[in-house]
């Protein structure tokens, strides 16, 4: 989760009011954040990534706003004349522009607008990969603004921060932005910049600015842009910046840039109207279990920043604010009614539970984990915890699996778009990231795997290890399963068999009787070459529901 950090002081002049600590720390609590940090001075806190609009102190000042009852109103809008056009850029195609006029900045509010750009950058962004942010000085620029492709040798201009002109591609050189970033364009034959009328370069996009338009406590009306590879997130991005930007001002106003694209498109920011759902009050109470009427439904949204657009037969139709890029569906509408209403108000319309028809007792599955779990720590190996959220690469790809995971609609993160299908993956990456402190490993994990077989979502309890030193071979792996078998009462029998990632002629199938519970192996050495690892790894995977059946029938 971005870590925010914002001075008290810019906030209550932001909210016009000053905040008991205690309803501060409420507040931030019904917008999803952790408060880090809280002296007398500073507030440190974490923002869930799915609100990029709280990454700055301007958009939690407005959410505070909208939860004490105190909307700001619809914001001034105005078609500024500001004109922008957009080549075919190969690679990375997308622009949107906005403006937004009489702001006012001091120290403080620059340090804030670097803040949600950086913010923005390393999530929303994907480390600038998959969109980027820049500001403009726009009195200090000629219009119209042009986004184009530019030979990286002959191009030249001053990026921020230096005092002297460079080319493109000294840029990715000589700057450290250009040294970070400079891989997501360094491969393209012609290198993506924002230039004004008079051919002056305002961006090498998206590695660094120009210092002949930065920004400064002088600047009155400020020019955004966004760069990226989908035209959803780069509107999204230039749409949350402009509006925290409105938030610097008592005269502040938005401008509307619309960019005309070679084939005809045209893309508008910022964005003025949020995402509409339609919510049945039935649902949501079912959802949440609580006893909500209409009326209070409305205000509650209200204190989110909805506008109620209709009532009609218990379902409201709502409009989000056009920075909540996070409103997906009417589930994440529930959400943010329930929140307002209170978590620790939920059940209280529940005046009585149903009677019980059982003692509670602890799930069969998790009971025999915790025992499968004493044995292999008794046998020397030690317990790893992974996420069950990982990316199709790591799970799938790099082994050459041919499995169907189950991805992730909106992933927050690279690292996180599927669920996990296989243990394997989990633990030869802490293997390899703990190669330097140690050269023999032994570890295993406890825990759920999902994937998708012939239309159906499959879930499966495994046990996983590994072993790992210079002289590991399969039967490394052979021992520590019979071991872990016989301890059970079982005795297993192996037969040859494939799991893709594994060296075909060092694997073995795992049977109960004639059941096939699992598999034992080693890693191909390609991978391990891939991972930059230069051990053997010997992995093993059971299914733990199917050894628990084959002992209940014994």
């Amino acid at each position: 989760m971005p870590t925010i950090s914002i001075q008290l002081e810019d906030l209550y002049r932001l909210l016009g009011r000053r905040l008991d600590k205690k309803d501060l720390v409420d507040l931030l609590t019904k917008l999803k954040c952790e408060v880090e940090e809280f002296s007398d001075t500073v507030l440190v806190y974490e923002a869930n990534h799915d609100r990029p609009d709280l990454f700055s102190v301007e958009g939690l000042a407005r959410a505070i706003k909208n939860l004490l009852g105190f909307p700001a109103g619809e914001p001034r809008v105005s078609e500024c004349g500001v004109r922008a056009y957009a080549e075919s850029v190969e690679g990375r195609p997308y622009v949107a522009f906005a403006v937004v006029k009489n702001v006012t900045l001091d120290d403080e509010a620059l340090r804030q607008i670097i803040q949600l750009q950086e913010k923005l950058h390393a999530t929303y962004g994907r480390s600038r990969r998959k969109a980027s942010i820049g500001l403009y000085d726009l009195d200090r620029v000629k219009p119209p603004i042009y986004y184009k492709k530019a030979d990286p040798d002959t191009t030249r201009y001053r990026p921020l921060g230096y005092d002297r002109d460079m080319s493109l591609r000294e840029v990715l050189k000589h700057t450290d932005k250009g040294r970070e970033y400079g891989f997501i364009i360094e491969g393209m034959p012609k290198f993506p910049v924002i230039a004004d009328s008079e051919g002056r370069i305002l961006s090498l996009a998206p590695i660094l600015n120009s210092e002949d338009a930065k920004v400064t406590t002088s600047t009155r009306n400020i020019l955004v842009d966004s760069t990226g590879l989908d035209p959803r997130i780069v509107v999204d991005m230039a749409t949350i910046v402009a509006f925290n930007l409105y938030e610097r001002g008592s005269a502040t106003e938005l401008c509307i840039v619309k960019t005309v694209y070679e084939n005809g498109t045209v893309l508008v920011a910022p964005r003025l109207e949020g995402v509409i759902q339609e919510v049945s009050l039935k649902e949501v109470n079912e959802l949440i279990g609580a006893n909500i009427t209409v009326e209070e439904a409305i205000g509650l949204l209200k204190q989110f920043g909805y506008k109620v657009l209709s009532v009609r037969d218990g379902r409201i139709t709502a409009q989000a604010p056009p920075y909540r890029v996070d409103v997906l569906s009417w589930v994440d509408v529930a959400e943010d009614i329930a929140i307002a209403y209170g978590y620790d108000k939920l059940g209280e319309e529940a005046s009585e539970l149903p009677p019980a028809t059982r003692g509670g007792r602890e799930n069969p599955v998790e009971h025999f984990s915790y025992f499968l779990r004493s044995i292999m720590v008794s046998m020397g190996f030690s317990e790893v915890a992974n996420y069950m959220m990982t990316n199709t690469n790591l799970d799938v790809s790099i082994f050459g699996r041919r499995v169907e995971p189950i991805l992730v609609a909106n992933p927050i993160s690279e690292r996180f778009t599927s669920i996990r299908t296989w243990l394997t993956p989990g633990l030869l990456g802490v293997i390899v990231e703990n190669k330097n402190k140690a050269s023999d490993f032994k570890v295993f994990e406890v825990g759920d795997v999902a994937y998708v077989k012939e239309g159906r979502v499959i879930e499966e309890r495994r046990i996983g290890l590994a072993v790992s030193n210079y002289n590991a071979t399969l039967t490394d792996g052979l021992a520590a399963v019979k071991t872990l078998l016989n301890t059970l009462g079982l005795s297993p029998r192996f037969t040859e068999g494939s799991v893709e990632g594994l060296l075909k002629e060092r694997t073995a199938l795992i049977l109960i009787g004639d059941e096939v519970v699992g598999f034992v192996g080693e890693i191909h050495p390609e991978i391990l070459y891939k991972l930059n690892y230069d051990r053997p790894v010997v992995v093993a995977e059971i299914n733990i529901e199917k050894l628990l059946k084959t002992l209940e029938k014994h």
